[in-house]
């Protein structure tokens, strides 16, 4: 998933590990950055930002947004395509976006951890209160081959649980 804020004329955006959600009623969910890097600076400074889910054939933007630059709009310096929705900017590929609005924001250790509450809502017609995932492949982990099925993933060594 990709994370974009835009504070004035600064925009910015970031790969992220993950998003969790932290409550239903209302609802909310918790993102982190690491400090220092301009994605965190405009969060701050906007308090608003998007998720943005994206399919498997978009993971070329993973690495290109993984490059850090000091270009005032990172979207448009990369030539990545987005629209501005309820204050954030959005990437016209997702297959699913979420438009957050920050109430909370911590300092843990390296990060800041950004609670948000949800103003804007959108999935891919892939979606009926789950993704259905037959035209959708989405990007599940950063670090992972990105969508290799568990039971092809080989067993090097087996773990034993103490009860």
């Amino acid at each position: 998933m990709i994370i974009a804020a835009k504070s004035g004329n600064e925009i910015a955006a970031m790969p992220a590990n993950s998003c969790m959600p932290v409550s239903d009623n209302p609802p909310l969910i918790a993102v982190s950055t690491r400090k220092g890097l301009k994605t965190n600076d405009v969060l701050k400074k906007s308090g608003r930002f998007s998720i943005n889910w994206i399919d498997f054939t978009d993971k070329n933007l993973i690495s290109l947004l993984s490059q850090s630059n000091n270009s005032q709009d990172k979207l448009k310096f990369l030539n990545i395509p987005y629209v501005e929705i309820l204050g954030a900017p959005v990437l016209i590929r997702a297959q699913a976006y979420v438009i957050c609005e920050i109430t909370k924001d911590e300092e843990i250790g390296d990060h800041d951890l950004f609670i948000a509450s949800l103003i804007g809502i959108m999935a891919s017609l892939d979606f009926d209160e789950y993704w259905k995932f037959e035209d959708y492949h989405p990007i599940l982990y950063l670090g992972s081959d990105f969508r290799v099925p568990f039971s092809t993933i080989p067993q090097k060594r087996r773990i034993k649980v103490r009860s």
